[in-house]
């Protein structure tokens, strides 16, 4: 039986995708850098990522921009 915190080969595909998609993010947040939908979603990304620290620092942004949408990340980031 494998353990809950058993890492597949689908897992190790997800990370990548999650970091790539991070990288896009960044990239985009360099055009538009107080996008409340942008921080939201890179936020998400390392939340799921398990890179909470990261994503505390992107709810720190957002507060200051869209407080609403910064509650809703801080309850994802406390999902965990």
């Amino acid at each position: 039986m494998l353990g809950k915190n058993y890492k597949g080969v689908f897992s190790k595909m997800g990370e990548g995708l999650l970091g790539k998609y991070v990288e896009d993010l960044k990239k985009e947040l360099e055009q538009k850098p107080k996008d409340p939908e942008l921080l939201f979603k890179l936020g998400i990304a390392y939340t799921r990522m398990g890179k909470t620290d990261s994503a505390r620092e992107v709810y720190k942004e957002l507060k200051e921009i869209d407080p609403e949408r910064a509650k809703e990340l801080l309850d994802a980031i406390y999902e965990v």
